[in-house]
């Protein structure tokens, strides 16, 4: 289970060293949420550009571009 928090509108996400479901979980230091590939919604930063290895890891899991 991937942990949602609402948003504080401090979004600055990266990689954990957790995993759900074999895919590595990205987590929002700003509100403490959390995100898969496997979720429909792709995470972005503060500013509105998403990380590259959000886009690294939607890139492997055939995943495409998802919308923020």
């Amino acid at each position: 289970m991937l942990t949602a928090n609402p948003c504080q509108l401090e979004c600055e996400w990266s990689g954990t060293d957790r995993a759900a479901a074999g895919r590595q979980v990205f987590a929002c230091a700003g509100c403490g949420s959390e995100w898969t590939t496997a979720e429909p919604w792709t995470p972005a930063q503060a500013d509105g550009t998403v990380p590259a290895a959000v886009t690294s890891a939607r890139s492997a899991a055939g995943a495409g571009s998802a919308g923020t």
